[in-house]
């Protein structure tokens, strides 16, 4: 019985190996070329050398999955200037948004001392208290916001989030001096609505996102550019995902009104392949 420490895809693991009975040589024992492993009689050789090429199909599929990652997002916009810059501008606000968002907290509660409660400028008790509660909201949305600008700054975008959540006062923590009503003109029309808007996008664009897959290669194909439809399709897909998930984890945090990435050529992930059928 002897043990192998054998080193694959950068874990190391460590394999019960057994050394079948050899003959003697001469007086001596032969040197074992077999060992026991996975319940198998195989050469030693043979087990260093799959499992060298476990390791490099895995690296292979890493680069490959990377590679395809970049020019899905490169490629389907190669003749448009507005794609890097969109990439620009959305990775600067989340890196600014990320960095500032905890001022906000006392930035509203100021705001709420100044605009009182409801309308009430006098009301300064209740602005302030109002004030923590749209200051725990607002600097959680800017920062969550900020990070998912960061992390999908390479993604495509819909086309707006105007009516879309709970919006924040300004793009930046600087601008926006009035903030936003939960109550007007109604709870339900200011805040409940486009709550349940940002839900229902969310949930679409996370569920239903790969439909962009087969919606983009049956354009492709129609426009005699399937390659291009491949990768279009599957650079909206996971584009969807990172904005469909974004809008679900904030979906009673306030965010951006704005959009800064290349925009969806259609506003739902099926319409494509609904529009092609």
């Amino acid at each position: 019985m002897a043990i192998l420490k054998v080193v694959g895809g950068g874990t190391q693991f460590v394999q019960s190996l057994m050394f079948p009975p050899s003959a003697t040589e001469g007086g001596e024992m032969a040197r074992p070329r077999q060992i026991l492993f996975g319940g198998h009689w195989r050469s030693i050789r043979n087990v260093l050398i799959n499992e060298e090429e476990v390791f490099m199909f895995r690296r292979a599929m890493g680069v490959f999955i990377v590679v395809l990652f970049l020019a899905s997002a490169t490629t389907a916009h190669a003749a448009s200037e507005n794609f890097m810059e969109g990439m620009i501008q959305k990775l600067w606000r989340g890196v600014v948004n990320t960095l500032t968002g905890w001022t906000e907290f006392p930035i509203q509660i100021f705001k709420g001392y100044n605009e009182g409660f409801m309308g009430d400028e006098d009301n300064k008790v209740l602005g302030v208290i109002g004030g923590v509660f749209d200051g725990i909201g607002h600097s959680t949305g800017r920062t969550l916001s900020g990070i998912s600008d960061i992390v999908g700054c390479w993604a495509a975008d819909p086309e707006s989030n105007e009516g879309v959540g709970i919006p924040l006062d300004g793009e930046y923590v600087w601008e926006g001096e009035v903030p936003y009503n939960l109550f007007s003109p109604d709870f339900t029309e200011a805040t409940l609505v486009p709550i349940g808007t940002k839900l229902f996008r969310g949930l679409g664009n996370t569920l239903f996102g790969i439909a962009e897959v087969p919606g983009q290669i049956v354009k492709g194909v129609s426009e005699e550019a399937s390659d291009f439809g491949i990768i279009k399709g599957l650079w909206y897909w996971f584009s969807r995902e990172v904005a469909g998930v974004s809008d679900l984890v904030t979906v009673i945090l306030p965010g951006p009104e704005e959009t800064k990435g290349i925009e969806f050529d259609e506003e739902w992930p099926w319409e494509a392949l609904a529009d092609s059928l």
